[in-house]
């Protein structure tokens, strides 16, 4: 596991966001769908992927759209509204994902947005994320489940049994974690936290924590603070990639030079 992926959020458009991977030594870019909305226009779409395939040192990942979707809606309109909709980015990204030698990882959110585990239902989260993960994995990508900050899927245990349930993996998000409440209140320690996952774990977030308040991603201020979480993120063969998932181009600037200055691995 060596590469370090950039997240597309920070930047506007395609060949910018290429433009500066390649120039900064990145090993590849995870496309933000929230911001990088894909194209109904076929054109369009294959335009994205010929500007994709212009840059074959890099590899690529996506984070599915995380605002206006649920897929675990007790709704059911609304459930199955967002998962189609999730399917149809699929569909759209098949063509350029069937002609990769590697499966792309596809992150997905439940309970994305601090929203309520009231308006969410356990069985149909399991079985539309069951759903997604198949049609994930016959268009050649894999389906990564993340730890949020609060809900079922900020909690070990539930997180554990949803991708068990749907043969999917998980994205683990150091940030989230680091401000959920098994942490914030003392039951588990970051490493501990990542430990109980790591079978599962195929892709990761790496940043310091997210703010309870605004849901702000903070870098880290030193080494010292990812240190640890990194060095057991080594230890994981089957990890795909990490993104360092900042908002802003100074924080992830720092923060890549602060990796590449300290870890031992590249």
């Amino acid at each position: 596991m060596d590469k370090i992926f950039l997240t597309s959020r920070v930047f506007t458009g395609v060949k910018e966001t290429l433009d500066y991977a390649r120039e900064h030594q990145y090993d590849g870019v995870e496309w933000y769908l929230d911001k990088k909305r894909l194209m109904l226009n076929p054109f369009k779409m294959e335009n994205f992927f010929q500007n994709l395939n212009k840059y074959p040192e890099l590899h690529f990942a996506f984070h599915l759209p995380t605002t206006d979707v649920e897929i675990g809606h007790k709704n059911k309109f609304i459930s199955e509204t967002s998962l189609h909709y999730l399917v149809m980015y699929v569909d759209f990204l098949k063509p350029w994902l069937q002609a990769q030698k590697y499966k792309p990882a596809f992150t997905i959110h439940i309970g994305a947005n601090s929203l309520s585990m009231r308006l969410l239902n356990w069985e149909t989260c399991k079985v539309n994320l069951k759903k997604l993960g198949q049609h994930i994995t016959r268009a050649n990508g894999c389906l990564c489940l993340e730890n949020v900050k609060l809900g079922w899927a900020a909690e070990t245990e539930k997180l554990i049994d949803l991708v068990q349930y749907a043969q999917a993996n998980i994205t683990f998000d150091s940030g989230h974690a680091a401000s959920s409440p098994q942490i914030l209140k003392g039951k588990l320690s970051l490493l501990e936290y990542m430990k109980q996952l790591k079978s599962y774990i195929r892709y990761v977030h790496l940043y310091a924590y997210e703010t309870l308040d605004e849901g702000r991603h903070m870098p880290p201020k030193s080494w010292d603070e990812i240190e640890d979480i990194w060095d057991a993120i080594k230890t994981i063969r089957e990890v795909k990639g990490i993104t360092i998932e900042l908002t802003t181009l100074p924080e992830l600037e720092s923060t890549y030079h602060l990796i590449q200055s300290n870890q031992k691995m590249l």
